[in-house]
């Protein structure tokens, strides 16, 4: 019996990145025994009656699911597996986890998914090129080093000097060297995902797996890290599984007070997540 894939996507008013997704989807081989599930968190009746169409656009089984207010990622995410358990449905030996604004353009993807085990790779981060060419992931290899932290810390003492350093990174990015490419062929261990795409199998979510959403927004990749090891669950870069990342960042690029609060909140959410971890050893 075929593997079961299920791709949760989260949509907030750009359906053309949703329709895009669901077509790469629709076009890969051997998507039998696949589905889209999309989770619709704008509020607006439009974009949730333009949501709805997306059922009739794919050759993949697609449901829409409208939250009628902002559940950010984690909580979509969280929200869209309640509700297939909820209906009766089990939870498939592949849920995967991802952004609107990615797409699948390597036809063979779903065999390479369902051609790993689920028990010996629980969490797995594919490549995943951005539209500037470079790897996001693995998006850590370790743990953050202290001069990470430090630099976190830094950054979470007062807006005035996140915005700081803001543009003083982006002043570097400019002059300095392209982003690293990771050239690696062979699957390895890591700490984070990048959490524009991730597959979390059937024993993720039975040994106690699920997402954090004591904060709405950001820090996505460091709680699930935080609870991998809190599972004793390894966490896998596959770089022969490939995305396109076309990063259209529905939170905008700019550092707003209400995003940066945000930031500094989950980044604490971490670091107590962290703590626990480390009593409970």
């Amino acid at each position: 019996m075929r593997a079961r894939i299920s791709f949760i996507t989260v949509q907030y008013n750009n359906k053309l990145d949703t329709t895009r997704f669901v077509s790469s989807v629709a076009d890969l081989f051997d998507n039998d025994g696949c589905d889209v599930v999309v989770v619709d968190n704008s509020t607006s009746v439009e974009m949730q009656a333009d949501a709805r169409t997306l059922q009739g656009l794919s050759r993949v089984p697609v449901k829409v699911l409208l939250t009628g207010v902002n559940l950010y990622y984690w909580g979509a995410a969280a929200f869209a597996i309640d509700r297939m358990v909820a209906s009766g449905r089990s939870v498939p030996d592949w849920i995967v986890v991802c952004n609107n604004d990615v797409t699948i353009e390597d036809p063979h993807f779903i065999r390479k998914v369902r051609a790993l085990d689920t028990a010996k790779f629980p969490i797995v981060a594919p490549r995943i090129t951005s539209s500037a060419g470079t790897e996001q992931n693995p998006l850590l290899e370790s743990p953050p080093h202290f001069l990470k932290r430090l630099k976190w810390r830094i950054y979470d003492v007062d807006y005035r000097i996140a915005r700081v350093m803001l543009l003083l990174k982006k002043a570097v990015s400019r002059t300095g060297p392209p982003k690293r490419r990771d050239g690696s062929v062979t699957p390895k261990r890591i700490y984070a995902p990048h959490g524009s795409f991730v597959l979390l199998s059937s024993d993720f979510f039975s040994r106690g797996g699920t997402f954090d959403t004591t904060v709405p927004l950001f820090a996505e990749e460091l709680t699930l890290a935080a609870t991998a090891v809190q599972l004793g669950l390894p966490v896998w870069y596959f770089p022969d599984i490939q995305v396109a990342h076309r990063e259209h960042s529905t939170t905008g690029h700019e550092l707003t007070r209400s995003k940066y609060e945000l930031e500094r909140q989950a980044r604490r959410r971490y670091y107590s997540l962290v703590k626990g971890v480390a009593r409970s050893t």
